[in-house]
């Protein structure tokens, strides 16, 4: 889980700092998948 949580941080921050749109639209598509796997083991 903390690995989890260390990942989609590490996305949002480099999604923060991005230059371009579609930079940007890939980060967080990446942390939108990761935040999904996070959600459904707390869930579990």
């Amino acid at each position: 889980m903390k690995k989890i949580n260390k990942k989609y941080a590490e996305i949002m921050h480099k999604a923060d700092n991005a230059v371009g749109r579609k930079e940007v639209v890939r980060l967080l598509k990446d942390a939108a998948q990761i935040k999904s796997i996070f959600d459904e083991n707390f869930a579990a």
